[in-house]
């Protein structure tokens, strides 16, 4: 397994960036990327923050259906692939060979300023719903056992995570609000 990463004093010098924007938002009902936050799309809403952070790389993770387009790299989830955000994760820390900045788009709550100041430090936050997996950094160490997950159909991202050991920060309650999600109509209807 090894030793677990340790949490930097700083941000890493090179790292990528991906907004995860291809879920099939089956809870909402339509594609939640799609759906206006703030003025914009909700993709681009969230692709802006990412947009910030002088990643060497930003990358947005979507299907080819939605018909997303702007200023990133798109990589299109592979056609009849069904692996859930371990399989896309995996697939761009392959691609990028560097840490990897992980965003879901339905996170709006989320600071720029957070994910940069803290979250690209490294480790992953837990709190009560348990690790938060999509508002973290990926090293790319962690790749032999997310490609064994993945091979073995394990898709659990939380158990993957835990099975990774990298390190944890615990979620402050000043915190709390930036990791929740947009899953409902009237989440949308508040922003």
């Amino acid at each position: 397994m090894g030793k677990p990463p340790a949490i930097l004093a700083t941000r890493p010098q090179k790292f990528a960036a991906v907004l995860l924007a291809g879920g099939h938002s089956s809870r909402m009902g339509r594609d939640k990327a799609l759906i206006e936050w703030g003025g914009l799309p909700l993709w681009k809403f969230q692709l802006n923050k990412l947009l910030t952070l002088d990643a060497q790389r930003v990358l947005v993770s979507c299907r080819e259906a939605q018909g997303l387009h702007g200023s990133a790299e798109f990589v299109f989830d592979p056609p009849g692939v069904d692996d859930g955000p371990l399989g896309a994760i995996t697939r761009f820390l392959e691609l990028v060979e560097m840490p990897l900045l992980v965003l879901a788009v339905d996170m709006p709550w989320m600071p720029s300023d957070f994910l940069g100041e803290r979250v690209l430090r490294g480790g992953f936050f837990r709190g009560e719903h348990g690790i938060e997996t999509l508002a973290a950094v990926y090293e790319p160490q962690m790749l032999p056992v997310m490609q064994r997950a993945l091979r073995e159909r394990r898709l659990a991202l939380q158990r993957v995570i835990e099975e990774a050991a990298p390190a944890f920060h615990e979620i402050t309650p000043e915190e709390r609000p930036f990791f929740r999600n947009a899953n409902a109509q009237a989440d949308f209807s508040a922003s």
